[in-house]
């Protein structure tokens, strides 16, 4: 099992007594409403998740939690096909803005790379958060645009984009970095 740590985090994978925490941030509607998870809406939904998923993906999925207080604050993961991974985080409210994600982001993308093999990462996210792509740009990753269109249940039409980096193009950056 992968475990990290950065300045003010621990990345590590998801445990049981998460439960409670991790509950409360996919049920939040506010931190799921552009994320893949935004569907479970139920205490029971949630449980087949964090049974089915989140326990059970350790070398993918990781709880970030803060070495200040070691409070689980949202979770980061990979979602995976052959040679590229897909980067997906959530955060309770109480953590935006703080530079977690891209601190945590930085070392998940190592780990992809060097780890976990992986050609290419990237993320998505709802043009209606720009935020986020902020922090993709300043995790090293380049904007590639939108990458579909879709409307949500509610009616709103949400513009997806996407962020990517390669392999190669991660080497570059750290061997610029450290010349």
């Amino acid at each position: 099992m992968a475990y990290f740590e950065t300045e003010r985090l621990v990345l590590r994978p998801i445990q049981p007594t998460d439960h409670d925490q991790l509950q409360a941030l996919i049920l939040d509607p506010q931190v799921v409403a552009y994320v893949r998870y935004r569907s479970i809406q139920t205490p029971a939904a949630f449980d087949a998740a964090f049974t089915t998923h989140f326990l059970a993906e350790p070398r993918t999925v990781f709880g970030l939690e803060t070495k200040r207080d070691h409070q689980l604050i949202g979770f980061y993961e990979f979602h995976m096909t052959q040679t590229t991974g897909e980067l997906t985080y959530a955060l309770r409210q109480s953590a935006w803005g703080h530079g977690y994600v891209a601190e945590a982001g930085t070392t998940l993308m190592a780990y992809g790379f060097d780890s976990l093999a992986l050609e290419r990462i990237e993320a998505h996210y709802a043009s209606v958060n720009p935020n986020s792509g902020r922090v993709m740009a300043k995790m090293g990753m380049h904007d590639e645009g939108e990458l579909q269109t879709h409307t949500l249940d509610n009616g709103e039409t949400v513009h997806v984009m996407m962020y990517g980096l390669s392999r190669s193009d991660w080497r570059g950056q750290r061997h610029s970095q450290s010349a």
